[in-house]
């Protein structure tokens, strides 16, 4: 559970960092450095955690590669 947790944290984290950079003008051409910078802290404060797929699209890749295994 506490996995679900902080993957659900993070991916929060990373989709209003992006959606807060999309409105309007938002961040301008610091858009994609603020956008990393969201998700290395995420993947710093979470990734030990949960493994840090906190982008869906990654995890679905990692998926289909046949390398993601839950851990027991």
């Amino acid at each position: 559970m506490q996995k679900y947790f902080a993957e659900c944290i993070g991916t929060f984290f990373l989709v209003l960092t992006i959606g807060c950079t999309a409105i309007r003008e938002g961040a301008g051409p610091l858009a994609p450095l603020a956008i990393g910078s969201a998700l290395m802290v995420m993947i710093f404060a979470g990734g030990h955690i949960s493994g840090g797929h906190f982008n869906p699209a990654v995890t679905l890749g990692v998926w289909l590669r046949g390398s993601a295994r839950p851990k027991m």
